[in-house]
């Protein structure tokens, strides 16, 4: 590890314990721009000593007040101070509620999405891990593990706009190596010894069986309940237009098949608070990088 970093990893200690019990991913993205910021002053300014940036940057307390107050600005300006009440209260409250439907939005996206992770994930990561058994494969390994952190940026956006989980919204921090070369051993072991990198991998991994049974255990029920609110009043249109069709479910069934819909489709929306739960920790655990 180069000395850079040891000289500047007690502030990053400190700010992190000065940050307790704020969002991971807001202790992610404050511990990335300290560090860049420290890293590019020493490298300008050679004689620079970490006593001298510290007098100008702020201590680890004064620093982390300012980026727990812009958080709390940011999310007021955009959630605003006051909360509209939901039209629906008890058991339907989540078909008033509009953060309920996106949760949903992401539990349909995330499918096919976890396709594009596995499929990178196989496609490179595995053939590069088995070719790593020989020396020739490492490079290309390490190299895997470098995309991971975008990976992790991607999808922790996705949960961020969608749940409303605050995820980083910086890549996961690197330490600067002291090789100028790309491709140099020092980097490369770099990247095979960051505990980031594979656990992004283990979560590509685990992303598509998540996923799947995230789609049937929700969408399935969602739009079977939906279907069948929509079924008396779309069969008998579609059979006046094609009588040889039948119909299903007759029109007077609408009072009935409404409140049956209702209830599976608020049914669903519960389910798919749980599941964000879940997966939100997992996200947390293997996305988010620690110091």
């Amino acid at each position: 590890m180069n000395k850079p970093y040891e000289d500047i990893k007690p502030y990053l200690n400190a700010l992190k314990n000065a940050m307790q019990g704020q969002p991971a991913g807001l202790i992610q993205d404050a511990l990335y721009d300290v560090e860049n910021h420290f890293y590019e002053a020493l490298a300008t300014d050679k004689s620079a000593t970490m006593d001298a940036l510290v007098d100008a940057f702020g201590t680890p307390q004064e620093v982390a007040s300012q980026y727990i107050q812009l958080e709390e600005d940011a999310k007021r300006f955009l959630n605003g101070t006051a909360s509209k009440k939901p039209m629906f209260n008890g058991f339907f409250e989540p078909l008033s509620c509009f953060s309920d439907y996106k949760k949903l939005i992401y539990f349909f996206i995330s499918l096919p999405l976890s396709i594009v992770y596995f499929g990178w994930l196989m496609l490179f990561g595995i053939p590069a891990f088995a070719l790593s058994i020989v020396v020739v494969g490492l490079p290309f390994l390490a190299l895997f593990l470098k995309t991971q952190p975008y990976i992790a940026l991607i999808e922790g956006q996705l949960i961020n706009t969608f749940f409303g989980v605050r995820m980083p919204r910086r890549v996961g921090r690197l330490v600067p190596s002291t090789s100028t070369k790309p491709l140099s051993w020092q980097v490369i072991w770099g990247s095979l010894k960051s505990s980031h990198g594979w656990k992004v991998a283990l979560y590509s991994a685990l992303h598509l069986p998540l996923s799947a049974t995230y789609f049937a255990a929700v969408w399935i029920l969602f739009m079977g309940s939906l279907a069948l609110i929509l079924t008396p009043l779309v069969d008998p249109i579609i059979h006046a237009f094609s009588p040889h069709l039948a119909i299903d479910i007759d029109w007077y069934w609408l009072p009935v098949t409404t409140i049956i819909g209702a209830i599976g489709m608020t049914l669903s929306m519960h389910i798919a608070r749980l599941l964000v739960t879940l997966h939100s920790s997992i996200a947390s655990s293997l996305l988010i990088q620690r110091l």
